[in-house]
């Protein structure tokens, strides 16, 4: 009799945590449009990095590329549909040439690529078309907060620092 509660007990948490612990409906989409000095920037790599910690460990970063009338859109990472709501540290490059791999990197990789480069792109190595105050994690003075569900004109204008 005692275990055949203690099996019911356990079954019955172990719905409560699944139902309750759901990442259904807690999720964000964004889109938006970046600018420079005005102007629509195609192609140009917009990543939000997360700026929560779990267990010590940074969550991920998000990107996309903007489309020729400067806009992009994350709806959805793998099979969750969108990114999980939250503050976000945004970086904005357009590499000429080849640039740094993002795919797969997190934050830290890809500032770490980034500082490693040439500010001219003189080098022989990639050119980022945008202002370095916008590249890294550490740099950007850009960010968002997403709230759960359609996140739109989430705008970038970016500017010279002269300017």
């Amino acid at each position: 009799m005692r275990l055949r509660w203690f099996a019911r007990a356990t079954g019955l948490l172990a719905l409560t945590l699944v139902i309750g612990c759901g990442k259904s409906g807690n999720f964000a989409t964004v889109s938006g449009t970046v600018t420079y000095n005005g102007n629509p920037v195609e192609g140009a790599q917009v990543a939000f990095h997360s700026t929560v910690e779990v267990e010590g460990k940074k969550q991920s970063s998000y990107a996309a590329q903007t489309d020729s009338s400067g806009k992009y859109v994350i709806a959805s990472v793998g099979k969750d549909p969108g990114i999980p709501p939250g503050l976000y540290k945004v970086t904005v490059t357009k590499w000429e040439g080849k640039g740094p791999p993002v795919e797969g990197q997190d934050a830290g990789q890809m500032e770490a690529a980034a500082s490693d480069l040439p500010a001219s792109g003189k080098g022989g190595g990639p050119n980022n078309l945008l202002p370095k105050e916008y590249a890294t994690v550490g740099a950007t003075k850009l960010s968002a907060t997403l709230e759960p569900g359609k996140n739109a004109d989430v705008n970038f204008a970016l500017k010279d620092a002269k300017k």
